[in-house]
């Protein structure tokens, strides 16, 4: 059973019943399921719904029966949490208001696309890139259909964002609902990354896709060429898996000789290379690394 708390939020004397959920979530120290301790009991929450958690097994790291030890809700409380069981139909809301109030609260997030080109001018000199650049922008007020009755949409506004901003807060992020481009629900980041080892096939539908770097190398000797960042990927019908974009704006995020190893997360669409399959032609903000310290939260 896959566990869907990557973490929990601990502050001692805060209360479910009658707490404020923005300052939990805004003073909580964020804890992982190793670094969880005995007297952490009773004052554990969920990173989404705020309700009280327990760790199983509450000391050991594995189960008698090997299973990896997690979170889970108490069972006194009831609450409407995606991280509780896994909704295929994702979130949906009320009225307008209420969706509007998501999105203040930074519960949801409406996409209208990622950024293709840089908003800014290039640097001399390729390095990695730290962030200080624009991470969205303003979109258009969109129709969106995440209403709980049928046939019914809400004007939300939107955002051009790129997914450096999506891995830059990527704990705050991964229990955070987003409305895709050309989506038909609200769905939790956490669902919405595919791993790259899961790809069986193309597909012309544009994803959220994760991997481990393999080896990167410029087929080239100048930035201008392309340079081939493999992914790690087992397949009995396809060879290998890689990203394909020139040198330069791989350097520019990060991606080196030296990337072994890490993750990297992409939004675009898989087509055939060859004997293997590929992402390619993607904009400046369809791709990044995600930070180490993250790794944990989908390894």
């Amino acid at each position: 059973m896959e566990n869907r708390i990557k973490f929990s939020l601990f502050l001692e004397g805060w209360s479910f019943e009658n707490g404020d959920k923005n300052f939990l979530k805004e003073s909580a120290k964020k804890v992982l399921f190793n670094e969880y301790s005995p007297e952490m009991r009773g004052s554990i929450f969920c990173p989404e719904c705020c309700a009280d958690l327990f760790r199983s097994p509450k000391e050991k790291d594995f189960s008698e029966n090997g299973r990896t030890a997690y979170f889970a809700h108490s069972r006194g409380t009831d609450t409407d949490c995606g991280l509780r069981t896994k909704k295929a139909q994702g979130k949906k809301y009320l009225t307008e208001e209420e969706a509007l109030k998501a999105i203040q609260d930074n519960e949801l997030v409406v996409i209208e696309g990622f950024i293709k080109n840089n908003p800014l001018l290039p640097e001399k000199e390729s390095k990695e890139y730290d962030g200080t650049l624009v991470e969205e922008q303003n979109g258009p007020i969109a129709d969106i259909p995440i209403s709980r009755h049928r046939g019914q949409s809400f004007r939300l506004p939107s955002k051009f964002k790129t997914v450096r901003g999506l891995v830059n807060k990527f704990d705050e992020n991964i229990n955070r609902y987003f409305f895709m481009p050309s989506g038909k629900h609200a769905i939790q980041l956490l669902d919405l990354l595919t791993d790259i080892k899961s790809v069986s096939e193309s597909d012309d539908r544009p994803k959220l896709y994760y991997g481990k770097i393999e080896k990167s190398f410029n087929a080239g000797n100048t930035p201008k060429n392309i340079r081939m960042t493999r992914i790690e990927y087992e397949s009995q019908s396809y060879a290998d898996f890689y990203l394909k974009l020139t040198d330069e704006k791989q350097a520019e995020k990060g991606i080196t000789d030296n990337s072994v190893g890490r993750v990297i997360i992409m939004y675009g669409i898989v087509t055939d290379n060859g004997a293997g399959l590929c992402l390619e032609r993607l904009g400046w903000g369809e791709f990044a690394l995600l930070p180490e310290k993250y790794e944990g939260l989908l390894y």
